[in-house]
């Protein structure tokens, strides 16, 4: 009995030692920020798939998200592409993982350097769809709600109470952000509106304003009092015709993910002004 004991303790301390040594390999390639650790994200519209995969503007892209290095992107409108064709791009900035909605319509996506988990696609309800995903422990919504102004107006009140209520599943004090094309504007934008009277400058802000009654912070707005546009890019309005601008793309972060934001911009520059016909949502976070 003796030995038979001797032998359990034996193999129960090897088990233990075994596990310490898993657990440290596990915290080297922990999806879970560390202390320090910096976090990119991007949201970009890229119009069309990027006007339908245009090689010119492709290579634009690649050479600008190379530089920029952001760690997390949510695409909205990647028109024509497949899951295939995904993989291959994210490959091109170095994001091994990537997630799209669908292969029809205007797919939202998902990309980024650290595993995609629990991942959901939701289309039904939702005009365009959405995605969820948890990547580096930070619960990640890509929304893209209804256009067509006042007349969609209904349809993003519905969308937006369908994330929220999605977003309200989880705990407190869980890391969650929403990013996206939201079709609408902002309550603090309004002065502009009102000074410009663009488009969305006499429509409804309560699409914006739910978000900010669930306890969502708007990033750009954290680090500017400002207006800046989201669209329309030179390149749309040379393609479209003049558009009034507005800014209608957001990223937001509860409140347990808003004390690690350290920088949020729309970045206008001379590929950003090529790319789309919307500019890009661009933050930091520092652990």
């Amino acid at each position: 009995m003796r030995i038979n004991l001797l032998k359990y303790y034996s193999m129960l301390i090897t088990i233990v030692l075994l596990s310490w040594i898993l657990a440290g390999c596990n915290d080297s390639t922990s999806i879970t920020p560390e202390p320090g650790q910096k976090v990119k994200v991007l949201s970009y519209n890229v119009w069309i798939g990027f006007q339908e995969q245009d090689s010119l503007i492709l290579s634009k892209y690649t050479d600008w998200v190379n530089r920029l290095d952001p760690d997390i992107i949510a695409y909205q409108e990647l028109n024509h592409y497949t899951q295939e064709d995904l993989e291959e791009l994210a490959d091109e900035y170095s994001h091994p993982f990537a997630i799209q909605s669908k292969e029809e319509g205007y797919p939202v996506a998902l990309s980024s350097k650290f595993p995609i988990v629990n991942f959901q696609r939701v289309l039904d309800n939702m005009h365009h769809g959405y995605i969820y995903g948890v990547t580096n422990n930070i619960h990640v919504f890509v929304i893209h709600f209804t256009p067509f102004g006042k007349r969609g107006l209904k349809k993003r009140q519905e969308e937006v109470e369908t994330i929220l209520a999605h977003a309200g599943l989880l705990p407190d004090d869980e890391m969650v952000m929403i990013l996206g094309d939201f079709n609408a504007p902002s309550p603090s934008d309004s002065s502009y509106y009102l000074e410009h009277g663009p488009d969305y400058g006499d429509e409804d802000y309560s699409v914006i304003v739910a978000m900010e009654e669930a306890g969502f912070r708007d990033v750009y707005n954290m680090f500017h009092d400002d207006f800046k546009k989201s669209i329309p890019t030179p390149t749309r309005v040379e393609q479209v015709g003049t558009r009034d601008a507005n800014r209608i793309d957001f990223a937001f972060v509860n409140s347990a993910l808003a004390e690690y934001v350290v920088h949020a911009d729309i970045i206008h520059d001379e590929y950003t002004d090529i790319i789309s016909d919307h500019y890009p949502v661009y933050f930091e976070l520092e652990f």
